[in-house]
């Protein structure tokens, strides 16, 4: 009773707290203690992640009062990843486990449910799940060695739930099923499919019918099936395109909404017959691809689209829909923002909504329509506010060939009075999907608080503006792509946003090799270079890591980056860094798989051979990038000290 006593007045400080004014700047890379906060059918209850002292716990809150009425202490180093009300009293939780020799937490899979009573709690699929079974039941709970996910929560069944259950192995490209299991008791009452596919993602109809499956092959090309007369049929892709990704069937059941790039470069929204195949598109960005797609809370229907050509813009597919009238008036209250509806009730009075932007790394609130009224739960840093933190600019820039550009730029405030900031160009991973959007970024606002102006450059390559933007990235790792993102450092110069020669390139993953390749393309430019978690040597991706365990990670490499061996030499900086005339700074992980050790082992080994000065900075528990908020912090202010030592 105590610990549930202790979380409601913890509840209260942050209310109180978000006004207060953040001093201590260290305490920006804290894990969040309240996580996420979902409220039940029937509105009564909330039930909110918390982490706190090392701990995770599910606590359920009345809905009016805010009071915590229970509550569940997960055991051990378990850890809540996602979770979700299949009924009134009762919630699963997808478990993240800790495991001694590793920082970040880990999925095995694993199901545990609970009521809000704190009874019943129970693990309910995975590995673990068969264990200290009792009693003489027909059917048993058995311990599954695969990987769990939740399909369909089944709104209509209060006792079952569908989940996709892949066998474990190393690469994950086994075969999922589809499984029928009671979250009361954990028992598998039937398997429902099988995929015919690898990293299969199913999808449901309007009673919870498996429909469709789509999943990636051994050649990294994107398979969609669809589930007739009891058997799959694959759709090939000259009636869908090469990525298309299933998003929901709709209410009469006759057709398939997706996003996909069809006969054309941006993805967008098409629509799919199904009883003629005909393929039409409905909605598609001139410039950049569908960012997210804002589902109803049963996750069987869309109502509005999100794009990214610089803040978030918002487009409502479905005008009719309860959940999207109320998700339009959302949008007026918080412009500028991120917006996402975690929950609602059954009968549409409560909202749980959570919001987020530049200025604010997230906060959640209850929105009663009823009383046409919105409170604020808590929010994700309260000993800030939105005033400590830097605005962030999209901006447009014209690269060297004539090409048009996009990045942002958050300003520093200068220490010398008609004076410009150092600029910190940070490069974002990947490269390739993946790309910087208008949000909240702890390095980002913890590097201007100190005094640095930070460039994120969506380089050619980068994900989000069409298939031909991403493709030019493609073998041009350390030409191209590093020459956009200087750039974008030049575009400053020249708008007398940032000083010349007054800059430090930074990154991890991808973001590192960048940082590393530009120091040996660039040495007049950058005035030091600091990299975590890189890729140095490009003829190791073939040899190590996870990527090319799996078949599928094989084909992408090579289609990225080629076979060529000059070439991948050529564009690897541990085989150049005579070139190197500034100092480095080499951050790594010891448990990194997707960028091994041994990356990093190279570098500093070149680096020692033409003795080049460098700092170093290797944790043993990490795995790509640190999790721990005392491994990121001790890391940023070494950052810190290193910029100070080397930039004006």
């Amino acid at each position: 009773m105590v610990i549930f006593f202790r979380m409601v007045i913890l509840l209260g400080f942050i209310l109180v707290s978000a006004t207060g004014y953040a001093k201590n700047w260290d305490g920006i890379f804290e894990r969040a203690q309240y996580q996420n906060a979902k409220i039940s059918p029937d509105g009564k209850h909330l039930a909110v992640s918390v982490f706190s002292q090392g701990e995770a716990t599910l606590v359920f809150l009345d809905s009016k009062t805010l009071k915590a009425v229970s509550g569940s202490k997960l055991a051990g180093r378990l850890e809540i990843d996602q979770y979700y009300w299949v009924n009134n009293e009762r919630v699963v939780i997808s478990l993240a486990k800790r495991d001694p020799w590793l920082e970040e937490p880990q999925s095995y899979g694993e199901l545990f449910a609970v009521n809000i009573d704190g009874s019943r709690g129970k693990m309910i699929f995975g590995y673990r799940a068969g264990e200290k079974q009792t009693g003489s039941f027909i059917k048993k709970k058995e311990s599954t060695f695969g990987w769990g996910k939740i399909v369909d929560i089944l709104p209509e069944d209060e006792k079952h739930i569908l989940i996709s259950s892949t066998p474990m192995s190393t690469t994950g490209e086994r075969f999922a099923t589809v499984l029928k299991l009671n979250v009361y008791t954990g028992v598998i009452k039937r398997k429902v499919v099988k995929s015919p596919v690898p990293f299969a993602r199913f999808l449901t109809d309007g009673q919870g019918k498996v429909k469709f499956v789509v999943g990636t092959d051994g050649n990294n090309d994107t398979k969609l099936y669809v589930r007739q007369d009891g058997k799959w049929k694959h759709i090939p892709q000259d009636i869908v395109g090469s990525s298309v990704q299933p998003l929901f069937i709709d209410a009469s059941g006759k057709y398939l909404y997706t996003i996909d790039d069809y006969q054309q470069d941006i993805k967008g929204i098409f629509k799919l017959n199904l009883e003629n195949y005909q393929y039409k598109s409905i909605y598609t960005d001139k410039v950049v691809n569908i960012t997210d797609v804002e589902m109803t809370t049963d996750n069987r229907l869309a109502y509005a689209v999100r794009v990214d050509d610089g803040y978030p813009a918002y487009l409502v597919l479905n005008k009719k829909l309860e959940e999207a009238k109320v998700f339009k008036e959302l949008l007026k209250l918080f412009p500028y923002s991120s917006v996402n509806v975690t929950s609602k009730t059954e009968d549409g009075q409560l909202y749980v909504v959570f919001v987020s932007s530049d200025v604010d790394p997230g906060s959640l609130y209850l929105l009663d329509r009823k009383s046409n009224s919105l409170k604020k739960l808590f929010q994700f840093k309260p000993e800030f506010k939105s005033a400590d933190f830097a605005q962030v600019e999209p901006i447009k820039f014209e690269a060297l060939d004539g090409s048009m550009l996009n990045g942002f730029f958050t300003q520093a405030k200068a220490k010398q009075k008609n004076e410009l900031a150092p600029t910190v160009v940070l490069v974002h991973g990947g490269p390739h999907g993946v790309r910087d959007y208008w949000e909240f970024s702890t390095q980002v606002q913890y590097l201007v608080a100190h005094g640095y102006s930070v460039l994120q450059v969506n380089y050619r390559g980068s994900g989000g503006f069409g298939a031909n933007y991403e493709k030019l990235g493609y073998r041009a790792w350390g030409s191209r792509v590093q020459q956009d993102i200087l750039d974008g450092y030049q575009w400053l110069v020249k708008n007398k946003k940032a000083a010349d020669n007054n800059v430090c390139i930074m990154g991890g993953s991808f973001g590192a090799y960048s940082a590393i390749q530009s120091a040996t393309l660039y040495p007049d430019v950058y005035k030091c270079a600091i990299a975590n978690a890189g890729i140095y040597d490009l003829e190791l991706m073939f040899e190590e890591g996870d990527v090319q365990q799996r078949r599928s990670g094989m084909s992408y490499l090579k289609r990225v980056l080629g076979t060529d061996e000059q070439q991948l030499k050529g564009m690897s900086p541990v085989n150049y860094v005579e070139k190197i005339q500034v100092p480095i700074l080499l951050a790594h992980g010891e448990k990194d798989e997707r960028a091994p050790f041994e990356h990093a082992e190279r570098l500093r080994a070149a680096l020692d051979k033409e003795k080049k000065s460098y700092e170093w900075f290797v944790v043993d528990k990490e795995g790509h990038g640190f999790f721990n908020p005392e491994n990121q912090r001790a890391y940023m202010k070494q950052v810190v000290g290193f910029l100070d030592e080397h930039l004006l």
